[in-house]
């Protein structure tokens, strides 16, 4: 959605708030309000200033949320009686909306703006005059930098200028078309080494020509012929015995000769593909930059304390690939830290340490990457995982009851499964882990998880190196030709006819002491030709699915192991999850690569599902949106009336709870700061006084604390989506997770 609309309307919301701020500050400061006046006063300041921040992050203009942010911290501090509102603070305030108006002018206008954000806020509301004990200063400041500090840039030497211009940067896109066309010369090498297997072929025949002339000529001779016609014969037989003889000698020395040259160029391009490799593969180290912070962050929203240990860094991994990983790790510490390490007193009273361990190692394990993801919590409960899953509608109770242990952990990387409580911005959208799998499966990654109730859980991600060139089977399935990634089969084997036995009413048979799932790949992928392998005694089939849930997918044949190099498939095709890229054989043929991960889930029916055509024609639902921001009202308005339902809006909340006793809503979507009626009281309202304990409410505010959430929470919220983390996709998913249109 395009934000610039919006930017107007943000314009004017801004310069009336400001306009509150100011003559807000102006009246305070003349002592002229006493009591319950001055509370209302210093109250609509700071909702003033808390909807301008509110706004501009919402609109990506973060650095006037920045200014704001921080002149609703010190207003904070001065409505919770811990700042005295004297000279120096109203004169810092207004510095501070001053900004905020320079500011908007320079984002939205485009006008010159000479202020320094960082310096601003670092310094705004500092060297006052000491507050009294009993009003202290609760401002978190960051520290300036002494100077001399050993990070400030140094004077370089000689020698390291040398070193510096032993170094370039390039492009990551260069990089990849570097790599393209040495795959581009590695098809090429497949199709020379074609022309010398037909070049091997063609001596053959000429080997077997000069066989059958001598053969010819033997039996010619016991034939009586005239003299004139002898020695035509033995005329002509000689010239075809010599220029065979010559085709023969000539292909030989050409076979050789080329076949040196095969090899040596074959053994350039192996080089060539290694080197540009070598420098698209990036250390772990650059992944594990930004998780000390964010693990710190999230424990501190949650309440939590946590450590992170961090191992391998220096394992490397192709550039793309760690790009492709920061989503899903980013999910994986998440649900670490919200289900998985407990409170520390909770801890504590396990004999635990107070502060929880997630452990993150990675290393190189033949031609794949293994990074694991561990953590000393809670564990998972796989009862527990049934139950919710059930809960959620995801699988029947007798199914649930029928999954073994492991089965059941694989259930949270079903689509929608979530244990939370309230569906938060940190978790409990149900799209965490099958984010994860998905994200992993189209890069060619596997997921596996272990988990133990009171100790802990691991989850174990295998990557392979590269995206580019990858080991892959042939294969024949429905008389048309597949790929598929070596590193995500097992193995290959015979089924025998004798061995197959059905065990609820699916097919399996013994492998390796594990009875293993027996499926033909031209059915799943909807393909069949007809051949139901009637007659054979024996089956090939591929080993797919892990070592512990393993699956056998029956094949017409196994017809080579080689390096491909790997093509996308493009715009049209990239929404399927079945196939992820195409190898061109030397040949000319094409064939499309299989998805392992993706087919194993397919198998075991826990793809995802398109919705049918009852759901799709179902009724549109009505939401309501409280916000007193105009600007921000507006624009989940439209996001949401864009995704097709119908928005009515309120300005506070008790307008909502006006509309809501005259309308029926599917669901409402609530800010908390607002005049009258707030978002917390507007929810605990419309539980108890309205009676809807069914109606879904989603807080989306700048109120970020664990403790907002917990009463976001207790007052009976099912979705808390804090403002600066605020992505319309997001919300999107969550109002289809609570009302399922």
């Amino acid at each position: 959605m395009d934000l610039a609309s919006f930017y107007s309307q943000f314009r004017d919301e801004t310069a009336e708030n400001i306009r509150i701020v100011t003559e807000g500050l102006v009246a305070l400061e003349g002592n002229g309000l006493e009591g319950e006046a001055r509370r209302e006063r210093i109250d609509a300041i700071f909702r003033a200033m808390h909807t301008i921040k509110g706004s501009a992050r919402m609109l990506g203009l973060d650095q006037i949320g920045k200014v704001a942010h921080t002149c609703e911290h010190i207003l904070a501090a001065v409505r919770d009686g811990r700042r005295v509102l004297d000279r120096f603070l109203t004169d810092e305030l207004l510095k501070g909306s001053d900004a905020i108006l320079e500011l908007l002018a320079a984002a939205i206008d485009g006008k010159p703006s000479s202020i320094d954000v960082e310096a601003l806020t670092s310094h705004l509301g500092r060297g006052s005059p000491q507050p009294s004990p009993e009003t202290p200063v609760l401002l978190p400041l960051e520290p300036a930098q002494p100077p001399g500090d050993e990070s400030a840039p140094q004077p370089t030497s000689k020698g390291g200028r040398e070193r510096m211009r032993q170094t370039v940067r390039v492009r990551v896109d260069r990089l990849d078309r570097l790599l393209n066309l040495a795959g581009e010369l590695s098809i090429g090498r497949q199709i020379e080494e074609s022309h010398l297997q037909a070049l091997e072929e063609l001596k053959g025949l000429v080997e077997r020509q000069q066989r059958s002339l001598l053969t010819l000529e033997a039996e010619l001779r016991r034939v009586r012929l005239a003299p004139a016609q002898r020695d035509l014969f033995d005329r002509e037989m000689n010239g075809a015995l010599n220029a065979g003889e010559r085709a023969g000698s000539m292909l030989r020395a050409q076979l050789e000769r080329i076949g040196q040259h095969t090899m040596h160029k074959a053994q350039l391009i192996d080089d060539l593909e290694q080197e540009v490799m070598a420098i698209r593969l990036t250390p772990v180290a650059t992944l594990y930059a930004n998780l000390p912070r964010a693990v710190r962050e999230l424990a501190r929203d949650l309440g939590k304390e946590a450590s992170l240990a961090l191992i391998g860094e220096t394992t490397e991994l192709d550039r793309k690939i760690i790009e492709a990983l920061t989503d899903p790790m980013v999910h994986l510490i998440r649900n670490a830290l919200d289900h998985g390490i407990e409170p520390a007193e909770e801890r504590e009273r396990q004999g635990k340490p107070r502060q929880g361990l997630i452990e993150i190692a990675a290393q190189a394990h033949g031609g794949r990457v293994l990074i694991s993801v561990r953590d000393d919590g809670r564990g998972m409960d796989p009862q527990q995982l049934r139950e919710a899953a059930v809960r959620k509608g995801l699988i029947g109770a007798d199914a649930a009851a029928a999954l073994s242990d492991q089965e059941a952990l694989e259930l949270i990387f079903m689509p929608g499964f979530t244990t939370a409580k309230i569906i938060t911005d940190v978790s409990g959208r149900g799209v965490g882990m099958d984010v994860v799998r998905t994200n992993l499966a189209e890069i060619g990654g596997e997921v596996q998880i272990e988990s133990q109730p009171g100790v802990g859980t691991t989850v174990l991600l295998s990557l392979p190196l590269t995206l580019v060139t990858t080991r892959v089977l042939l294969v024949e399935a429905g008389s048309q030709l597949f790929g598929i990634p070596a590193s995500g089969c097992q193995g290959t084997v015979w089924v025998r006819r004798t061995r197959i036995r059905t065990i609820e009413g699916r097919a399996v048979f013994q492998h390796n002491q594990v009875l293993t799932p027996i499926l033909r790949l031209d059915e799943l992928l909807g393909i069949a030709n007809g051949n139901t392998f009637a007659n054979a005694v024996r089956m090939p089939a591929l080993l797919i699915g892990g070592v512990r849930r393993p699956m056998a997918l029956l094949i017409d044949r196994l017809i080579d192991e080689r390096e491909a190099v790997i093509k996308p498939l493009g715009p049209l095709l990239e929404k399927q999850r079945q196939y992820s890229g195409v190898l061109q054989l030397g040949d000319g043929r094409l064939a499309l690569l299989l998805n392992p991960t993706m087919l194993a889930q397919l198998g075991r029916g826990t793809a995802l599902v398109a919705p049918t055509p009852e759901q799709s024609q179902q009724r549109r639902a009505r939401l309501l949106v409280v916000d007193d921001s105009f600007a921000t009202r507006e624009l989940i308005r439209s996001i949401l009336s864009a995704a097709g339902y119908e928005v009515a809006t309120a300005v506070d909340g008790l307008d909502a709870l006006d509309r809501i006793r005259a309308e029926t809503y599917d669901l409402v979507v609530s800010d908390v700061e607002m005049p009258r009626v707030d978002g917390f009281t507007l929810t605990s309202r419309i539980r108890s006084e309205l009676g809807k304990t069914d109606l879904p409410v989603i807080i989306v505010t700048s109120l970020a604390s664990e403790a907002h959430r917990r009463r976001g929470l207790e007052v009976g919220a099912q979705a808390y989506i804090v403002k600066s983390q605020f992505n319309q996709n997001n919300l999107l998913e969550t109002i289809r997770q609570l009302i399922g249109m």
